[in-house]
């Protein structure tokens, strides 16, 4: 230690000591503040690419075909995209929104049925079920350590169509569905120390009358530090949606989507 900041020193000049401090205490705080930036405002962005195997049916509650067993499938698609916005305001809610489109492609040389209950199909016929899927989510984060949970609720709008076309002779027919249901939200993800890596569950769900709506993923994640302000992640795993739905809007379907995703996360 020098001459000029022995303690002696500092004592004999009380109002040089009471600057130092201030501009000590100054100094911690912009460091706190710096450390704890992502407890005040944190935005977190990612996308994945999702290949589901399409099995049941789906059309008005009498009126169906079951897909997975008269028709061949084509490769499905499907790229989910979400934002959320986490914040440190208690009582408020953190906001996430999420878009998930399922489309599906089969053919079928020997199919016969009906979809809306007015044209019945037979021979050979195509069929497609396009559903795009919005949530709209409210969420609390109740852990945030080394593991992290949250829970909320999402408001998720289905927008979908299942329809058929007889190929010779031209003849469709068609089931359409556009509603919005509420469920419960949930996400978990345990931090492996050191490793940069991360396991996760997240999902939404749903029961009621004869009805259930089960989406559900699990997931390996690891993360890199790109940018002072951007972490940057890798994420691979599992997908099932189940929509069990009983005359909702005239569509009835017991339907499954699984399938791997991977995908790209962004935190700022």
């Amino acid at each position: 230690m020098s001459e000029n900041m022995k303690p002696a020193s500092i004592l004999r000049f009380p109002g040089g000591s009471c600057k130092k401090l201030g501009f000590a205490a100054l100094i911690f705080g912009a460091q706190l503040s710096s450390a704890s930036a992502d407890t005040i405002f944190g935005l977190y962005a990612g996308a994945n690419l999702w290949q589901p195997d399409f099995s049941g049916t789906v059309g008005q509650e009498t009126n169906n075909f079951d897909f997975s067993s008269e028709f061949s499938q084509n490769d499905t698609d499907s790229t989910s995209v979400y934002v959320a916005v986490e914040h440190f305001v208690p009582l408020i809610p953190n906001v996430m929104v999420r878009t998930t489109p399922v489309n599906w492609a089969g053919n079928s040389d020997s199919a016969s049925g009906t979809l809306g209950g007015t044209v019945t199909l037979n021979g050979n016929v195509d069929a497609l079920i396009d559903i795009d899927m919005t949530d709209f989510t409210l969420y609390y984060e109740i852990l945030d350590n080394w593991v992290s949970l949250d829970i909320g609720l999402t408001a998720r709008k289905l927008d979908g169509a299942v329809s058929a076309r007889e190929t010779s002779t031209n003849l469709s027919d068609s089931v359409d569905l556009d509603t919005t249901i509420p469920m419960l939200y949930g996400h978990a993800r345990f931090d492996l120390p050191f490793t940069g890596l991360a396991l996760g569950v997240r999902g939404n769900a749903i029961a009621y009358e004869e009805s259930d709506l089960l989406d559900l993923e699990a997931y390996l994640h690891f993360e890199i530090d790109l940018l002072p302000a951007v972490d940057f992640g890798i994420q691979g795993g599992v997908r099932r949606l189940s929509l069990d739905i009983d005359d909702l809007e005239n569509w009835s379907s017991d339907a499954r989507f699984d399938g791997a995703y991977v995908g790209l996360t962004l935190h700022f």
